[in-house]
């Protein structure tokens, strides 16, 4: 007898961070998606809130591709240029609201 497909799937909200991260990572969604080895459709769907869940596998490889991505920059001590501009705009945003929270 045929049993219906059952998959888990988890709300993009929880890996858009990670993914961002590994995007800044790369350098673009493009190469994050090869890194990754998802489908670029799929990680610009998830960046833009388009159907927004994903399977757990298609999880699994984002969050794994990630660790994979953090490792090799700590063994090469680089960090891409884009994700060292994202860093230091969010110091600069969170100083401005130290500032006018008036901490």
């Amino acid at each position: 007898m045929y049993e219906k497909y059952h998959r888990t799937t988890i709300d993009c909200s929880k890996i858009r961070p990670h993914l961002k991260e590994l995007i800044d990572r790369c350098g673009s969604p493009v190469k994050a998606a090869e890194y990754a080895l998802v489908g670029q459709g799929t990680v610009y769907r998830i960046m833009h809130g388009v159907n927004c869940t994903v399977q757990q596998a298609t999880a699994s490889k984002i969050l794994i591709a990630l660790e994979h991505r953090r490792k090799e920059d700590r063994s090469n001590k680089a960090t891409h240029t884009r994700l060292l501009k994202a860093r230091q705009q969010q110091h600069r945003l969170e100083d401005l609201q130290e500032r006018l929270a008036g901490y």
